[in-house]
């Protein structure tokens, strides 16, 4: 008779908070350039193989660490669920002013530069990076932008996903070549454009 196999030892979710904090914490401190494993090991008082059996690469942990410090934790960057009573512009108005202030918030930029450095790095990371840590972000756009063509507010022949990428890559784009000083001014003259151009002709 076969030996049933004893699943393996739980991970200690507080030691995975207790890393995620070191990662955070040399990560603003010396910026991703300057982040290794071994660094994270020693700010978290761990060894480096108990990291590697949690996160795979450098770039892994780091996506994880900006999923718990930024989409996680900063209150109003998800769309709300569809049993409010919002139309799809103002969820999207309410959404997407939260998603720029937040993304101009000076550690949260960090991370979102750190994530996007990690994507740059490893191009096997890129992928697994996206599926985890943007496209929920992205998909929770396209849903409301789709719902708003449902309810006949937003026109039919709208290109959808082309509106979700000019409205999130606009921010990092922003982020990225460090004009985020002019983020609230351009992010809602750029939502006012888009809305104007997805309206249907009776709304």
């Amino acid at each position: 008779m076969d030996k049933v196999r004893r699943p393996g030892r739980p991970r200690d979710a507080a030691r995975d908070e207790a890393i995620l904090d070191a990662a955070r914490e040399v990560l603003l401190r010396d910026g991703y350039a300057g982040l290794s494993m071994e660094k994270i090991a020693a700010a978290a008082g761990v060894g480096k193989p108990t990291l590697y059996r949690r996160w795979s690469s450098k770039a892994a942990l780091v996506g994880d660490a900006v999923l718990h410090s930024f989409l996680a934790s900063v209150p109003g960057t998800r769309l709300p669920g569809r049993q409010t009573t919002d139309g799809a512009a103002q969820q999207l108005t309410a959404w997407f002013g939260a998603y720029a202030t937040s993304v101009g918030d000076p550690r949260h930029a960090a991370m979102i530069l750190a994530l996007t450095a990690a994507a740059a790095e490893s191009p096997h990371d890129a992928e697994s990076l996206y599926r985890h840590h943007t496209r929920a972000q992205y998909e929770a756009v396209v849903s409301c932008l789709r719902a708003g063509v449902a309810s006949g507010e937003f026109r039919a022949d709208a290109d959808l996903e082309a509106v979700a990428d000019a409205l999130i890559g606009s921010v990092l784009y922003q982020l990225l070549t460090r004009t985020s000083d002019a983020s609230p001014h351009r992010t809602e003259h750029l939502l006012v454009i888009l809305l104007a151009g997805l309206r249907a002709a009776d709304h």
